[in-house]
Formats: C-alpha cells, structure tokens, sequence
C-alpha cells in the first residue's frame, strides 16, 4: 500500500503521523497561526526527512493513499471570536427574539461578534416583494457585513428569497456576498437551533476556506493522487468540498476519541476515560462498552448546533497553565502562557509560574532535551517564577513549592476523570485511563492514584495520540430527515431521497456509489447524548430523525497485538535526582529503545524525544507488543 498521512494542527503544535505499512514515524512543528499553510508544509518535512533522510516532500506526496487532516483553525475562531461580520435575515417580528435564541445568549461574547448588526425581519407571510428583499440587503450590506445568512420559519419561504436575492444579486458578479439558507445547511425544526448552526458555519466557512484550499493546493503542486481529506468531529472524513465548516470545529480532540475508541477495543476494556493534555487545556473523553460518548447536538461558543458530535469535555489546566496562590491554595489556570510567551523556562518573556516550571525544578524534565533537543529550558527564570508566585505567597522555601505545585495540577486533573467516571456509573477500580497529548503521560501516574484508577496506559505515539487516532477514520457522510418530513414524505420516499443524496455524495468523493455502505437508523437525543436504533420498518416519532450514515472503508492504521510473555527486565541508561517532596535517586529509561515485554518498577522516569513519563513507588511499567506503556498501580 501507499503511504498513509495524518495531520492534527493544534494551537502550539502541528502533529504528523506516517505509516508505509510497517513503519510508523511522527514528528511535530510549531504551528504558525499567520499562516497555517507553513506549518502544514514544516510538519511535512519532518516526515520526509524521517521517512527518506531528506526533506522530499513531493516524494512523500506522491507516494500517499490518503493525508487525513484535523486543524484547531475554526475552534482558534469561536475561542477568539475572529471572524467576518455576519448580517442575518429573519422573520418579521423575530428581530429581537431570533426564535427563542436571544434568551439563551446571556453573556455570549461570540455571538456579538458574529452578528454585529441588528437583524432585518422579512415579511414572509406571503409572496415576499422583490422591493422588500433588495431593500434588506442593502441595508445591511451598507452596515458592513461580509456574508449574510436566511433563517426563515420554512423552507419555502428561504426558497422564495433565495430567488429573489439571486435575481438581484447575481453570483457571477465580482463581490457578490455569500449568502447561507439556514435550511440547506439543516433540516432542523427547532429554529433557534438552525438559526445559531448557520451562522456558526458562516463564521466559521472563510477562515477554513481560506486555509484548507491553501493546503489542497500543496497536495496538487506536488501531485498527491488523491485529495485531502479532513477528519470532522463526527468521526469521519471527507473532501474539503464535502465539508461543512461547523464540522471542523473541535475536530483534533475528536481525533484522541476515535484513537481511545479503538484501544479500549484492542486492551478488552469495558470502561475508558482518556485524558489530552496540551498547553492550555486537559481534554477528556470516556468509551465505556465500545461505546464513545456523543452529544445529540454538538456545541461551540455556547450554542448548540443541529448536528452530534463526539464528546470531549475540556478544563483550564495544561502545561503553560498558570499556577498562582489564592486564599492559601494553589490554584492552577484556566489563564495561560501558551507557546508565546510560554513559561518562564522557555526563556521566551514569559514571568508567570506554569507546571512546567515545576516539573523542569523537579527533575522530571530534561532542560538540554525538551522537545527533542529543539527547545533548552532555563531553570533558573522557573526557579524565579515560582519563588515569586507561589513559595512567596505560601511562605515555604522552593523545594516545597514545587512538590505543592504538582499536586495541585494533579488534584485537579483528576477530579475531572473522577467526575467522568462517577457520572457513568464507572467504578475506577475497573477502569482503563489512557493519558496521551505533550504533557499527559508526566504526570499519569500520580492523576490515575488520585482518581483511584490502578492501569493505565501510555500510547506509543502518546505525543502525536490526536493525529494517530484521525488514521482510524473511513470516508463518509450522515444525513437527517425530521420525523416531520418523513411523515409528509412517507418513508419510503423519504429514504430514497437521503439515499439518492448520499450516492451521489460518495460518487462526488470519488469512489463507485456501490462500494460504500448504507445504514439507515431512527436518531434522538437521550438526555444530552446522541441514541439511534436500527431501522426496523417504524418510522420516527416525534423528536426523532431518520438518519443515513454513508460510508466507503479507507486503509487505517494498525494495532499490534499478542501477548508480549515475561520479557525482560528494561535496562536503565542513567539516573537523575528528583525532588518530590523529598530528594530521590531514579533510573532513567529511553522510551524509543524499549522493546516489548521490557519492564521495571518505580521509582523510574521514562523520557524520549517526545515523552516523558514519571513512574513513582508502588507503580510498574511494561512495554506491550504495540510498544505502548501499559502502567500499574499495587
């Protein structure tokens, strides 16, 4: 087979992960918000380089099957409400109201940015003027707005303006504004609903347009024989021009669930929470039966949207997190440093006290070997950060501070995988914990103790684990008919309407319409989480959806398998001093020249040239024949 390539840009780094079949390489490059392009290209690069010993990225190119990508574009959008002016057309007297939505908005700082202007109200009662149409347009036209969305009560009334809008406005003349009919996005009834989904996806389409074209253009420059396809935060993937924007939005952690989806299936786990750990946040998911958790309607910014999505629940505590003290206790984000400054040991300008500085003082971190050598940490500037704001304020000398700060990151992390599993009825003793992302396997082990989960597991390629996880993925499309249509329609109608889109979709992404599979199923929403059944012969009822998921199998990554035996004992090459509370000499072991079966007990740490694991007293580790760390508590 060809190679298979997968992308995950985040906000401080852009992971790669390549396979030919038998090797696996992955690499990062620091992401590039100006232009999300370079990055693109630099994490490239640094797979050609691993894969041929040269930087021949039309080589690579051109020897790949499918590139995957996953980028934090759009949630960089929503998170700081960048984006074009948006002015909206609605039903006369729904100006202020907005179908119920104006109620929700409370606080939302996003939604004033998205839509500045008022919204006009059209009298659509009726046969809508064309006067009446042109007038509104104008009008907000003049206020400034780039692209406009229609959220009308019914679809025939969107149609009837569609025309009239066209008619004035010609697409083919130059500086023609995007227009978004709310109902060709979504057949949702609930209006609110649809209303906040379009202009979600109006916000969000420039920003990914803009970028995901760039990227395409890179694949054809060098001649890739099949087009980009983009992982979305349903699960699955498509062509750009099969892609809505709002399914972008927060698609690399749904990337880290779809990669836990299939371990807990691999390690025969019933219950799993994973835990991605970045710079700002720590994002968490839960498989429990095989089962991903998703919500019925997925939200960003504080609105909901028509369509479900994996569920991933974030907090405010990551690697660049800021630790100060408040009323005697150490308190730990959400505020960040970032990649820039970043902490005080990247020497980058950066004042602020971050668990990184911690664990740098700690011993934990190689200061000479911190993202493979590419990035030398300065104890000294962590060592002022913390004096400053945290051993100051709690008058305790510097060793203490440090042992103080990464309990009270590991406190926090875990009374959110305890929260996950109490909320599922999960008794942590059963449970798997997978920690993955730049910073999840440091402190795994003292989160999982404090949640009381006794294994864990460190992916091999925990470091790059969102990326990794997108190469699972198989092209494909849902689609949704509200029981109310389906009832006008018939059933059977109504399934041959979303079939014959569906086919026509899959001969759009370029494979034989009867390659791909076709399952039909009754969707609800199950408190919050998404439900659906087989199809059996009913129809929908009342607040449910007829849904069609199409889908053609791609080349995946694979999971190695079979029982490792005893093996032997891992061979330790040095040894560091940690200070955790207490000076303690450790071994240290290279995690790239571990083999399966290899084991040892903590006290231990584990580093290479993207991982660094602490394995303290009363833990093991054993290397499994996928060379991930499977990890155990006594």
């Amino acid at each position: 087979m060809g190679l298979l390539i997968n992308v995950d840009n985040g906000g401080t780094f852009t992971d790669i992960c390549v396979t030919d079949g038998g090797r696996v390489v992955n690499a990062k490059a620091a992401t590039t918000p100006h232009d999300l392009t370079i990055c693109f290209v630099e994490a490239l690069t640094r797979a050609a380089e691993s894969l041929y010993g040269e930087d021949d990225v039309g080589r690579l190119l051109q020897e790949t099957d499918h590139l995957r990508y996953s980028t934090t574009a759009g949630t960089n959008a929503v998170v700081e409400c960048k984006g074009p002016a948006i002015g909206l057309l609605v039903d006369a007297g729904e100006e202020d109201d907005l179908y119920g939505l104006t109620a929700e908005l409370g606080g939302n700082d996003l939604w004033p940015a998205m839509v500045p202007s008022a919204p006009v109200g059209l009298q659509t009662g009726g046969n809508v003027s064309q006067e009446q149409i042109t007038a509104a347009v104008n009008g907000l036209l003049s206020r400034g707005v780039n692209r406009m969305v229609v959220c009308l009560s019914t679809p025939e009334a969107e149609r009837r303006v569609k025309a009239g809008i066209f008619d004035a406005f010609p697409r083919h003349l130059l500086g023609a504004v995007p227009v978004l009919f709310s109902f060709e996005l979504s057949t949702d009834r609930q209006h609110r609903r649809r209303l906040s989904t379009a202009v979600l996806n109006a916000f969000l389409h420039p920003v990914m347009e803009g970028f995901l074209f760039g990227a395409e253009e890179v694949g054809r420059r060098h001649h890739m024989e099949n087009p980009l396809l983009i992982f979305r935060n349903d699960g699955a993937s498509a062509r750009v021009a099969k892609t809505t924007a709002v399914k972008t939005y927060s698609s690399g952690p749904a990337g880290g669930l779809v990669g836990t989806a299939q371990y807990a299936a691999h390690y025969d786990a019933r219950a799993v929470v994973s835990f991605d750990i970045g710079g700002t946040t720590t994002d968490f998911a839960a498989v429990v039966g095989g089962q991903a958790s998703s919500m019925a309607y997925g939200r960003a910014g504080g609105l909901d949207f028509s369509f479900d999505m994996g569920e991933v629940e974030s907090i405010g505590a990551g690697g660049s997190s800021v630790l100060k003290v408040e009323n005697g206790e150490i308190k730990v984000g959400p505020q960040s440093m970032g990649a820039a400054p970043g902490p005080a040991c990247f020497a980058r300008g950066g004042t602020e006290a971050t668990i990184t500085d911690a664990l740098l003082l700690a011993g934990v971190l190689d200061a000479e070997g911190f993202l493979g050598g590419t990035l030398k940490l300065d104890a000294e500037r962590a060592a002022q950060a913390l004096q400053t704001s945290v051993a100051e304020p709690l008058g305790v000398d510097l060793d203490a501070a440090v042992a103080a700060c990464i309990s009270a990151y590991e406190d926090k992390v875990a009374a959110k995988a305890s929260e996950m599993l109490d909320q599922r009825g999960i008794d942590a003793s059963e449970a798997l914990l997978l920690a993955f992302g730049g910073a999840g396997p440091m402190n795994a082990c003292g989160i999982a103790a404090k949640a009381g989960i006794k294994r864990l597991i460190v992916p091999q390629l925990s470091a790059v684990f969102s990326a990794y996880g997108i190469g699972f993925s198989d092209l494909g499309q849902q689609y949704f008919l509200e029981a109310e249509d389906v009832e006008e329609m018939g059933l059977e109608a109504a399934r041959e309407s979303l079939l014959t889109r569906a086919r026509r979709d899959m001969f759009g992404e370029g494979v034989d319409p009867d390659d791909a599979s076709y399952e039909f199923s009754v969707w609800k929403d199950d408190n919050g989480y998404s439900a659906s059944t087989p199809l059996n012969g009913a129809a929908p009822s009342a607040g449910e959806r007829l849904r069609l998921t199409a889908r053609y199998s791609l080349a995946k990554f694979e999971l190695v398998g079979g029982d490792t035996g005893a093996g032997q004992a891992a061979s330790s090459e040095g040894r560091v001093s940690l200070n955790l509370g207490g000076q303690l000499d450790a071994p240290v072991y290279v995690a790239e020249n571990l083999r399966p079966g290899d084991h040892a007990e903590g006290p231990a740490l584990l580093r290479g040239a993207y991982l660094t694991c602490l394995v303290p007293d009363g833990w093991g580790f054993k290397v499994s024949a996928n060379r991930d760390l499977v990890l155990e508590g006594r």
